[in-house]
């Protein structure tokens, strides 16, 4: 049976939560051999592009595939799920589940990597994806302040958030966001570098989400080299589409040596941060696996209003 979502219906279901408590597991899937994905395909006509992405499961039986398109910077995302299992196909848009599974991924990585202490965040970009960062970001971490750069006049929402946690949330310069902060999350369009690598302290984790082309980068050849170690969610597609890694690896600014994926530090029992003088590099693309855990938590949290639609139709026969 099919199965099809509305934008409301897909928000109702899905938040960042919900997406965090099964990323680890499904990433131990990976590891495991019990989970696969298919990397990000493009293909490009003129200004219009094309991308897709999937990923399996098998012990939960399930199957996912992403297909978006963009044109000047606007995207339009849709998902498919296939429940193996029941035989059923679920077909619901895809704006909320990546604006979810993004945070959510950058949310578990950093807690991970950020000093336990931690005080400070700075956050290039307050889109949507940047709210819903800083959200997941200080409720999963908290900090005492959180320094914000945005090319728009974000002032007033500074002041919002700064009422809604009862800390200090300040619209301010590059240079004053990063100085002294534990943590730098950069959730922009940008593809030149954000700050000066030099800014950072010893210490600092930094999270790139923003871009996924292998030709653009938030971060500079100054952040890459002083990093100690790197981390990307999954090598095989990390290592050709991710500009940070791509453009560091051809500068020299990384080795491949600093570079470990999500597969490779959860069948270590090392921690993710060494040393509390480490700066480490998270760079994120988004990758199937992490759609499939979303649209999943969608199908299970809509699971009751389903069955009740089906029993209404079934009724009219």
């Amino acid at each position: 049976m099919i199965h099809t979502y509305r934008d409301e219906d897909v928000a109702r279901a899905i938040s960042w939560r919900e997406v965090l408590q099964d990323l680890p597991s499904a990433f131990e899937s990976l590891r495991s051999g019990d989970a696969a994905i298919q990397a990000r395909q493009r293909i490009d006509c003129g200004s219009w592009k094309l991308s897709g992405m999937g990923a399996l499961w098998e012990s939960r039986g399930v199957a996912a595939y992403k297909t978006y398109t963009s044109l000047n910077g606007q995207f339009d995302f849709l998902v498919n799920l296939f429940d193996l299992a029941r035989q059923d196909h679920h077909v619901m848009p895809a704006a909320e589940i990546t604006r979810a599974r993004t945070a959510a991924m950058t949310a578990w990585v950093a807690r991970k990597v950020t000093r336990l202490g931690a005080k400070k965040m700075a956050l290039f970009g307050l889109g949507i994806q940047g709210r819903t960062h800083l959200e997941a970001l200080q409720e999963t971490i908290g900090f005492s302040e959180i320094a914000v750069v945005d090319t728009a006049d974000v002032s007033r929402a500074c002041e919002a958030l700064a009422t809604r946690y009862g800390i200090a949330v300040r619209q301010v310069s590059p240079q004053e966001a990063v100085a002294g902060a534990d943590l730098v999350v950069t959730v922009t369009r940008s593809k030149q570098p954000l700050f000066d690598g030099a800014w950072l302290q010893r210490g600092a984790a930094i999270c790139a989400v923003g871009t996924s082309l292998p030709n653009g980068t938030e971060i500079d050849q100054v952040s890459r080299a002083r990093s100690d170690r790197v981390i990307v969610e999954w090598k095989p597609q990390s290592l050709v589409e991710a500009g940070e890694i791509v453009i560091g690896l051809a500068d020299k600014s990384l080795d491949a040596s600093q570079i470990s994926d999500l597969p490779e530090l959860l069948g270590s029992e090392a921690p993710w941060r060494r040393s509390p003088e480490d700066i480490i590099l998270f760079k994120a693309v988004g990758v199937g696996l992490s759609d499939l855990v979303a649209a999943r938590r969608v199908v299970e949290g809509l699971r009751g209003h389903i069955a009740a639609k089906e029993t209404v139709t079934a009724s009219q026969y």
